[in-house]
């Protein structure tokens, strides 16, 4: 391996126990990917709506209205992971976004078009025009944002490799894990909009919404989560054997601390997908509908939990006798984490409230 490749560790010490910058990363990450995984999925979904036989106008306006405030709020949330990357793994990382770094700064462009094309979309709805297109492009872009982003993320686990993409960019593709785990991020995101949809369609049946439009949309979502689940499922095996031989035993000598969570992550996709195929009228069975949205969310936690796990394994060998030292800062570290638990609160009482303060249309309303 050329490690002479790999940056020199950071002098600085670390403000704080390692460990604790580990749980931070993960935690953050885990609400940033839930909206990561509300943008893209529902982008897609979207996009679909077309081909759906009842809530196609509705199933589209709920993504593009939730991806007005979803796509900033992925974007917010993902600087916590970010700086705990940089401060555990930064030497690796930012040198993977170095190696790739025209498609890392394209991804701006593309969210940007992304993002304005939401908001183009969202008005011409109100306006009652089509946005087929729109959609269309909008997926595009954000697929081709978690391309990228998967792509940086197999480069920095693997310093063997930068040689390579520093002769040819494009060997940044030539990884034998890109395509299933691309595909294993883009399928969870469906899921997870699928079951979304469903849920607010029954809860906006419950409050005399038009039954037609919410079946419709109900039906939609619960479809999607229930192929994506599927596939995810043969796809997630396919990731599995498709890593590389001295990871994936490393992984499995791991015990309990690697295996439980992996096994209660497949477990929770299993029975996710009995509880999808049971579903035959959403409207009629809102306690399954429910339970599609907990089991995903399950799912997720354990699937970020194995993710983190796999990232020391495919690194152990580069970090081998990395020394790093502690200076713990409790006060800023203090500071974080309260204004982290109140940034979360806010946004968590944000989401409630526009769920549901629904204003009726008209001035004397707004």
């Amino acid at each position: 391996m050329p490690t002479n490749l790999i940056p020199a560790l950071d002098p600085a010490p670390l403000p704080g126990p390692p460990w604790l910058f580990q749980v931070l990363w993960v935690l953050t990450f885990f609400i940033h990917i839930v909206f990561v995984n509300t943008v893209l999925g529902g982008t897609l979904l979207a996009a679909l709506a077309g081909l759906a036989r009842g809530g196609r106008r509705e199933t589209r306006t709920l993504f593009v209205e939730v991806n007005s405030w979803a796509i900033s709020l992925a974007i917010t949330f993902g600087i916590a992971p970010l700086l705990f990357i940089q401060v555990v793994l930064g030497r690796f990382f930012y040198t993977a976004t170095i190696l790739v770094a025209w498609a890392w700064l394209g991804m701006l462009v593309l969210l940007t078009v992304g993002y304005y094309l939401n908001y183009v979309a969202k008005f011409r709805l109100r306006a009652g025009e089509g946005v087929g297109a729109l959609l269309v492009v909008e997926a595009g872009c954000f697929l081709a944002i978690a391309a990228i982003q998967v792509t940086v993320n197999l480069l920095h686990l693997q310093p063997g490799r930068w040689g390579a993409v520093a002769d040819n960019v494009w060997a940044a593709l030539a990884d034998r894990t890109f395509a299933p785990r691309y595909l294993h991020f883009v399928l969870a995101a469906v899921a997870m909009a699928g079951a979304l949809a469903a849920w607010v369609a029954v809860r906006r049946a419950g409050k005399g919404g038009d039954a037609a439009a919410c079946r419709g949309m109900a039906q939609f979502g619960i479809r999607a989560a229930l192929v994506a689940t599927l596939l995810q499922l043969v796809d997630g095996f396919w990731l599995l054997l498709a890593l590389p031989e001295e990871v994936l035993r490393s992984f499995m000598r791991g015990g309990a601390a690697t295996m439980a969570p992996l096994g209660i992550g497949i477990m929770a996709g299993v029975l996710l997908l009995v509880v999808l195929a049971g579903i035959s009228d959403p409207l009629a069975q809102p306690t399954r509908v429910r339970h599609v949205a907990e089991l995903i969310v399950g799912a997720m936690i354990f699937m970020v939990v194995t993710r983190h796990q796999l990232r020391d394994f495919y690194l152990a060998s580069s970090r081998a006798g990395e020394n790093v030292t502690v200076a713990p800062q409790l006060g800023p570290l203090a500071l974080f984490l309260a204004v982290f638990v109140v940034c979360v609160g806010l946004t968590i009482w944000v989401l409630v409230r526009a769920a549901k303060d629904r204003p009726a249309p008209g001035e004397g309303a707004a």
